[in-house]
């Protein structure tokens, strides 16, 4: 189910996949994120191909549940379900209040955007692993992690073993 989110300040359309998509799931779990990202985007200009982008709202919008840690914290590394990556996840540790909102956009052959991901905080590197993955991945995720809440994570793949 496409949806049309808004547009941007030069006049490019953005769509996002409701159903099947990052963004989507995003979305059905933070339903705010629709306003946020329109609002936004009324204020930015696209014109790449493939943008990661964070956006400063000037006022607090949520939570990060992506935090520094130190050699204090209790880590664990296990895959979600249906994800054949590794997370490195934090126990104990506490969401920090964010301005930021990250998204994900490809622009289409019609010159409009689809938003594939969209999530509250800081933009951070793709997670080492994937096919995206950069330079900046194991340095960043090797002192980030994920607070451990309620994700569904394969109990079969929990460990304190760094997998990368």
């Amino acid at each position: 189910m496409k949806y049309l989110i808004g547009q941007t300040r030069n006049s490019a359309q953005v769509y996002v996949q409701l159903i099947g998509s990052q963004a989507g799931k995003h979305i059905s779990r933070q339903p705010q994120l629709l306003s946020l990202a329109k609002e936004m985007l009324a204020a930015v200009t696209l014109q790449r191909q493939d943008i990661r982008l964070e956006y400063d709202m000037k006022r607090p919008i949520g939570y990060s549940f992506v935090i520094e840690t130190t050699d204090k914290d209790v880590i664990l590394y296990g895959r979600l379900l249906k994800d054949d990556l590794y997370t490195r996840f934090v126990k104990n540790g506490k969401p920090l209040s964010t301005r930021y909102l990250s998204v994900a956009l490809s622009k289409g052959s019609d010159n409009n955007y689809e938003l594939s991901d969209i999530w509250i905080g800081r933009l951070t590197p793709p997670r080492p692993g994937s096919s995206d993955e950069t330079t900046e991945s194991k340095p960043f995720w090797s002192n980030h992690a994920f607070i451990l809440d309620s994700q569904p994570i394969q109990l079969q793949t929990v460990t304190k073993t760094c997998p990368y």
